[in-house]
């Protein structure tokens, strides 16, 4: 059985360089504590995720990795440690969620733009479909890297171009 610590270490501090969390990964892994390891593995990715430049197609492959590979807690986890993972998935959805937010907000002001200079409104709606699709990874739900408040805004925001 895995060791379990008494004692879990809080949530990353995320917007480090990532040397600063490749040290605490080599840290965590010297003294054996697997969920510091996967705490900063998590404040690696979700940093790499928000990346000014990164197109959204990179940026969710990294909030996706965090989620399926540093957010599941160990076989037989107790209550405390399946709470902390639930936290790290938790933090990792409320970033993704934000991202794809900030993204949607400048998209939904770009379009508002193009149909004030004449644009046909058809037009900007086969855009804001194809633009959807990706931010949603092409699902007609609430996708597993979203939390249900950002899903509900980026839908609002959808139906407005529909």
């Amino acid at each position: 059985m895995v060791e379990q610590w008494d004692e879990l270490p809080p949530l990353p501090h995320i917007g480090e360089p990532e040397s600063y969390y490749a040290k605490q990964v080599k840290l965590a892994e010297k003294i054996g504590n697997p969920h510091a390891r996967e705490a900063n593995k998590v404040g690696q990715y979700v940093t790499l995720a928000l990346a000014p430049r990164l197109p959204w197609e990179k940026k969710l492959r990294y909030f996706c990795h965090a989620l399926r590979v540093h957010c599941v807690p160990p076989p037989l986890a107790n209550d405390k440690i399946w709470m902390f993972y639930g936290e790290l998935a938790a933090l990792v959805r409320r970033h993704a969620g934000a991202e794809a937010v900030r993204l949607a907000s400048f998209e939904d002001d770009f379009w508002a733009g193009q149909l004030k200079a004449g644009v046909p409104r058809p037009q900007i709606k086969a855009a804001a479909d194809i633009f959807f699709r990706k931010l949603l990874d092409g699902r007609d739900g609430c996708p597993e890297y979203l939390n249900h408040e950002d899903y509900d805004q980026l839908r609002i925001l959808h139906k407005q171009w529909m």
